[in-house]
């Protein structure tokens, strides 16, 4: 995978180079869908990754940015469930889902959902 599309080589230059980043956590999972070398666990308003507490909104990003697959998840109280985000097709970027429960394949950056006032911020490679 080329450097700019590893989200977590990416988080970590930024850091380095004194570039704020969101509070997050990187969930490394085997073919078997079993943590690598941290501990997970979830709850239904919470996930931890190792010592690290993400409530209920937050944000889980496949690590491979290629991957546009990324879920928002939302606390029981405010209704629960999930906004699952994708590349647009025709004129939808994302769909609605009753799922709470975080992905149990894959690797996954978790962070703190960022309110934005309905701004949409994006970088991207030109």
């Amino acid at each position: 995978m080329p450097i700019f599309l590893c989200r977590p080589t990416m988080y970590s230059l930024l850091e380095s180079a004194g570039i704020e980043t969101p509070r997050h956590a990187i969930l490394l999972r085997d073919d078997d869908g079993d943590p690598i070398n941290t501990n997970f666990v979830e709850t239904d308003d919470s996930v931890q990754i190792g010592d690290v507490v993400f409530q209920k909104p937050f944000v889980e990003k496949p690590v491979n940015a290629e991957d546009h697959n990324v879920y928002i998840y939302y606390p029981s109280s405010a209704g629960g469930g999930s906004q699952r985000l994708f590349r647009k097709v025709g004129n939808r970027s994302s769909v609605y889902s009753g799922e709470s429960s975080v992905r149990k394949e894959g690797s996954y950056i978790y962070e703190d959902f960022v309110v934005t006032d309905g701004t949409d911020v994006k970088v991207g490679k030109t």
